[in-house]
């Protein structure tokens, strides 16, 4: 009767990874590098390069502080299972996040600058509700993962930068699911998992400019492990008979799991060039490597239906994006962006599940930016198009669950500057 039950916790689990895919990769620390599709490896040139490429922050003079936030307003239903009614209609429901970003950096001398990052690299959620034909694997998920980065930047030559920097995470997971009881019993518990830990990582740049209208930069993060060792599983039980109630919380304890996830290293490139004293044009590419990502390894502290660890296989593949933005400077006050982007999906079509929706998409971003003496405003707007993404072989169910995945965003952007 309770076989479906601990595969069912487990893929609770692994839906923190969720946030680990391309498609839940928050890479919009910047209102003006956002609205240039997130193209902004080579030319680095405000506070936000400490994220987008550190060495960029030997060309700051003085003391720079930007302050920004980016609001996510994701839209996601899914179509299906296919052995119910291929046509069968769920939404998500609509909800906004907002990510803050804050920067400050520090020319120490002509060569030498300090700078310092706090921003949310992973993160978003889902809300699927307790009455969805797929409330097995997700109901509602919220994930955060916080960076604190700390970075150095050398001028090595009068044309040649790089960069290192330390990065601590803090992770925040809550995560539900509904869990079936079987036919005998047609009902249904309701599990949370809670789980908070740290993590540690670095990154590097590197920035090159070998002629005045041209700009080389790369920029790396290191992977980082989450060790959850302490989350807190619970388990909100229905209403029962007492000899069966008894049964159910001996088999289903409220206890403790542990599980270790690897957060992504990123690997970027990027040339910009000044076609004229007014427009820049940039473009890079972004490496996402999950290829490390096979398997997870899930352990609880007490038995959950007789067992006290499982391991789920992903096979994850790299993710990559391809980048393009513009600026063009109307004088030394305003300035109009644009950028585009294509973001490729790092999910197979086995493994795609309601918590991780992903897909390849297309995004279009338009943005400004403002100067008035030591002050600058940006802002931007992205608009995400995901392709639909049609699952026909999944593998994360004894019945598939089989069907299309659908959705879009909106993003918007600001962020405050102010030089020293």
């Amino acid at each position: 009767m309770f076989k479906p039950l601990l595969r069912t916790i487990i893929l609770v689990m692994l839906s923190t990874s969720r946030v680990l895919g391309s498609g839940f990769s928050i890479y919009e620390h910047g209102a003006k590098a956002s609205a240039m599709g997130g193209a902004f490896i080579a030319q680095a040139n405000d506070a936000t390069a400490i994220f987008y490429n550190p060495a960029g922050i030997t060309g700051l003079t003085g003391i720079h502080l930007s302050l920004g936030a980016t609001v996510v307003q994701p839209q996601a239903y899914f179509l299906g299972p296919e052995i119910i009614d291929e046509n069968l209609y769920s939404p998500a429901k609509n909800e906004t996040f907002v990510m803050p970003a804050l920067y400050a950096t520090y020319q120490i001398n002509e060569k030498l600058a300090a700078g310092f990052g706090f921003f949310v690299p992973f993160g978003l959620g889902s809300d699927w509700g307790r009455d969805w034909i797929g409330r097995t694997l997700a109901t509602n998920s919220d994930v955060r993962v916080l960076n604190l980065n700390p970075v150095i930047a050398y001028k090595v030559l009068d044309n040649l930068s790089l960069a290192v920097g330390f990065e601590f995470a803090l992770a925040e997971v809550i995560l539900e699911k509904s869990v079936y009881l079987g036919y005998a019993l047609d009902k249904y518990a309701e599990f949370k998992l809670e789980g908070e830990t740290t993590g540690m990582g670095f990154n590097l740049g590197l920035q090159y400019k070998p002629a005045e209208s041209l700009t080389f930069g790369l920029m790396y993060r290191h992977n980082m492990t989450l060790d959850f060792k302490d989350g807190k599983a619970t388990f909100e039980l229905p209403e029962t008979t007492p000899g069966v109630a008894d049964y159910l919380k001996q088999i289903l304890p409220n206890t403790k799991g542990r599980s270790e996830l690897v957060l992504p290293s990123r690997f970027g490139l990027g040339v910009a060039y000044d076609f004229t004293e007014r427009l820049t044009a940039e473009f890079n590419y972004l490496q996402i490597n999950w290829s490390s990502y096979d398997e997870l390894v899930l352990k609880f502290d007490e038995p959950v239906n007789g067992e006290s660890e499982q391991v789920a296989v992903k096979n994850y593949k790299n993710s990559a994006s391809y980048r393009l933005g513009f600026e063009y400077r109307l004088n030394e006050q305003w300035a109009l962006r644009t950028g585009y982007l294509r973001d490729l999906h790092a999910v197979p079509d086995e493994y795609v599940e309601p918590t991780l929706p992903e897909g390849d998409r297309n995004i279009y971003n338009f943005g400004f930016g403002y100067k008035t003496g030591n002050f600058t405003v940006d802002g931007y707007y992205m608009l995400l198009l995901q392709e639909d993404r049609k699952i026909v072989d999944s593998q994360i169910e004894e019945l598939p669950f089989n069907g299309t995945y659908k959705s879009m965003g909106h993003l918007y952007g600001l962020t405050f500057g102010y030089t020293f």
